[in-house]
């Protein structure tokens, strides 16, 4: 874990996970990580939420060229605590429900990936999450 240049808390995992996922989208997606949580949603959604929400950042988010918004969220082992899986759970939703392909990289199913090994086995674990996602890449 870091911060990088803006301030910005980097998990484990997440660096290489955009590494690996630039190597994916070479059809002109941009791959944005740590973006503002606040920028995906309707400001209905920004009216109801508690200050706390709005404040968060999605790990990695990909603009395809097609205009499909696809949410990367690197989840520790941290994630699952009680407070915390349920703030993840409300987190998809509100993604889901502003149009966004939510797409989880769970370290029980990534280790390699959160080793932050680069490799074929961190690559066939972010397209198998891909996958399961229902996004198809070819």
């Amino acid at each position: 874990m870091h911060k990088d240049k803006h301030g910005n808390i980097i998990g484990v995992g997440e660096d290489t996970a955009v590494s690996i996922l630039s190597d994916i989208f070479k059809d002109g997606s941009e791959i944005i990580p740590q973006y503002p949580l606040r920028k995906l949603l309707t400001d209905d959604y920004i009216d109801s939420l508690a200050e706390s929400y709005l404040k968060h950042k999605v790990d990695i988010l990909i603009f395809s060229p097609g205009g499909r918004k696809i949410a990367i969220r690197v989840q520790g082992k941290d994630h699952e605590g009680v407070m915390k899986s349920a703030r993840d759970t409300v987190q998809k939703k509100l993604m889901e429900w502003n149009g966004c392909v939510v797409v989880d990289l769970d370290w029980q199913e990534c280790p390699y990936l959160f080793k932050e090994q680069k490799d074929e086995n961190s690559y066939l674990e972010v397209m198998n999450a891909l996958e399961s996602s229902g996004l198809h890449i070819t």
